[in-house]
């Protein structure tokens, strides 16, 4: 009996992770997303799926137009319908440091080609100045592809 329950959830397990790699494998689309902060300036997010991999860039601008950090995600991604759980390697700001990392975040678009980026992974920006700044979990913005 308990043998059967075990299956059971196996099965079920199995289902999900096919359908999530079946899900990733057939998406193609980028998304921009901008954020202004009024201490600091902006941020500006580009998300582009193809084909179950993934390219995250974030650029953050101060309030002079100058670049005070950049990073590049690149990796592999799974989607249940509009959640995304990525694998990856993350590069910050043009150093050879690299993080292997997990990310999952949601996404959806309307058909106006607008888009809603959330996660919770945010965390916050510490700039130069020793100012903290708590970064955005809900992005707006638009769907490019």
């Amino acid at each position: 009996m308990l043998k059967k329950a075990f299956l059971g959830i196996f099965l079920a397990l199995l289902f999900i992770c096919v359908q999530a790699i079946f899900n990733a494998i057939n998406t193609q689309s980028a998304y921009l997303f901008t954020k202004e902060y009024p201490a600091f300036g902006s941020e500006v997010i580009k998300v582009n799926l193809n084909d179950g991999r993934i390219k995250i860039n974030v650029i953050r601008k101060g309030k002079e137009n100058r670049v005070i950090s950049s990073s590049l995600f690149s990796g592999v991604f799974l989607k249940v319908q509009n959640h995304y759980y990525t694998f990856g390697i993350k590069r910050l700001n043009k150093s050879r440091e690299v993080d292997f990392t997990f990310r999952n975040f949601y996404i959806d678009s309307l058909r106006t080609k607008e888009a809603v980026y959330i996660s919770d992974d945010r965390g916050i920006l510490e700039l130069d100045s020793g100012k903290s700044i708590y970064l955005s979990s809900l992005l707006l913005g638009q769907k490019i592809r």
